[in-house]
């Protein structure tokens, strides 16, 4: 068996949150460019796009009962640093795209119940910029 291939508990949730993220984003029209963008050894969870913005959405996803009290929302789990690598991440995948949207950074909190059912998504969006994450 391939280790890589085996889906802990947490990756599992993971997914079901990033499958549950990019159906919201589709419904409420934005255009699914990326999933797991990979470059400078980060990641983006989902990169999309709609009439006026390129937006590079982090998605943090918990079940319900099991969140952290040193965490009180999932979104609070996006470091300064982690937004400094996916600033970094985003301005590598501009180098390859038209440059006629602004840009937008995202994050998409899921909730789901123990079965993996969404609960709840609350869409957050200009979460943080360049400058916010540079002065943190």
């Amino acid at each position: 068996m391939n280790i890589l291939k085996v889906l802990t508990e947490k990756r599992k949730t993971g997914n079901a949150g990033e499958n549950a993220a990019a159906k919201y984003l589709r419904k409420h029209g934005y255009r699914i460019l990326k999933r797991n963008y990979e470059a400078l050894g980060a990641e983006i969870d989902i990169i999309a796009r709609n009439r006026e913005y390129y937006v590079f959405v982090e998605v943090k996803t918990r079940t319900l009962g099991h969140q952290s009290p040193k965490e009180p929302r999932p979104a609070s789990s996006v470091t300064p640093e982690k937004q400094r690598k996916i600033i970094s991440v985003a301005k590598w995948f501009l180098g390859s795209v038209p440059k006629n949207r602004r840009l937008r950074f995202d994050i998409i909190e899921v909730y789901l119940n123990e079965e993996k059912e969404v609960q709840r998504i609350m869409h957050l969006e200009n979460a943080f910029n360049y400058n916010t994450s540079r002065g943190m």
